[in-house]
Formats: structure tokens, sequence, C-alpha cells
């Protein structure tokens, strides 16, 4: 006669993961009933169900160091898998060209220093380091800050919106592999300094005053100083000796 023997088998499920991280706000909480309310550390715990542990070391930064938290405290977990020279070399190359990505900027790592890391590894050094990705705002190499100064203390003496016929060219062109997203501190506009070099396209020139749009030109290709003056001779002035009374 055979019995059949059951086991029972207990299965324990073991929390590996870190406790989470205790807010400086609840910290500041406990410094405010300490000081404040004049309570003990006691009845600081009952309210804020925390252990005397934490009570206690808080109370010891706020005193010795003014602040709830040890500014000289070492960090835990994994050292950093990029140094801080190498931080400062991810943002040369980005201060050089902010349009780098990050396959790129991995590729760098490993030819110039010699580091083989990640790609998630880099996007949150970047982070780290208050850079963002976002859209580029290009900006002409031939701009010149001095004359365009002048120019705007030159139009302060017109008061008068009417005398104002603003012309403004806009195109379609084929601008393909050209970026428009790149890294930069956060808070601040992405600007890559380049010419403007485009290819084929049409142009829209179109003339706008107080009236409305008084002139239009659609142009295969650029605008070019001949094709502006005669837009200007044909269209613009024409039509204002048609609006003047």
């Amino acid at each position: 006669m055979c019995l059949n023997q059951t086991k029972a088998i207990a299965i324990i499920f073991i929390d590996t993961s870190m406790a989470p991280a205790i807010s400086n706000d609840l910290k500041e909480r406990i410094i405010h009933l300490y000081y404040t309310n004049q309570m003990t550390m006691e009845q600081i715990r009952d309210i804020l169900n925390c252990s005397l542990g934490l009570i206690y070391n808080t109370i010891c930064n706020f005193r010795d160091f003014g602040q709830v938290t040890n500014p000289f405290a070492r960090k835990t977990g994994r050292p950093p898998s990029l140094s801080n020279e190498d931080l400062l070399f991810l943002t040369t190359l980005l201060d050089a060209n902010p349009s780098l990505y990050l396959d790129e900027l991995q590729q760098k790592l490993h030819d110039i220093r010699d580091i083989n890391t990640s790609l998630a590894t880099i996007s949150r050094a970047l982070h780290s380091i208050n850079l963002s990705r976002k859209a580029i705002s290009t900006a002409a190499a031939e701009r010149d800050q001095e004359l365009w100064a002048i120019w705007e203390g030159m139009m302060a003496e017109y008061t008068d919106p009417d005398v104002f016929v603003a012309l403004d060219e806009s195109a379609v062109d084929n601008k393909i592999g050209q970026r428009d997203h790149g890294w930069s501190p956060v808070g601040m506009q992405c600007v890559r300094r380049m010419s403007f070099l485009r290819g084929v396209r049409y142009s829209i020139l179109p003339a706008l005053s107080t009236d409305g749009i008084i002139a239009l030109e659609i142009i295969e290709g650029s605008v070019t100083k001949d094709k502006f003056l005669k837009f200007l001779r044909e269209q613009v002035v024409c039509n204002l000796f048609v609006l003047i009374p």
C-alpha cells in the first residue's frame, strides 16, 4: 500500500529594493516641530510616524550645518561611470556643435578618451549637468550686433506706424540633413552658428503695411538684389501711391 505524502513548500518573498529616500520637506517639518513648537523627539515620532534616529540625525545636521542634510556626507551607490573631466569633455564638444547625437558623443568618448559607455549613461550625464535637448535656433554667422543696434537707434525716431512697410522673405527649400535639435543648458536657447546655405527653393516675398498685404511675389529660387529692387519698383511703390490719398 502506497501512501501519498504531501509536502508543504513555503515560498518567502524578500523585498530587496532600497528604502525610499526621505524628503527634505519631512526633515524641515521635524525642525519646525522641534524648535518652534518645542516638541520632544517622542512627540515628533508619533506625529510624523518616523524613527527617532531620523529625528536625531536631522536635528544634529541642522545644529551643525544649518540645514537638514549633511553637505559632506558620502554619496552611496555605484561611482559614476563618467568623471568630471569626461563631463567637461562632453560640454566642450556640445559647445562647439550642439547638434551632436548621443551615438556620436559615445564614439568620441571611445576614440579620444578611450571610454566605453552606454547611450543611457551619456544621456543621464548630460541631464545631471543641466543640459536638455531642444529645437535649434540658428543664427547667421554674418550677423553684426553693432550695426543692428545702430539701425534700431535710427528707427526709434519714427513713431507713426503707417510709415512702415514690412518685407520678409519666406521660402520652402530642401534643407534635408540639417539637424533641428541639440543640447544646451536648461533654460537657455540652443543656438548653432552656421552659414545659411540652401538648395533649390521657392521664395515668397510679401509686403505688409497697416492696411494689410499690399504686394506679393512668388519667385523660383533665391531673391537676388535685382529681383528685390524690381519688386519694390513695380509692386510696392505703385501700390503705395494708390493707397496714399
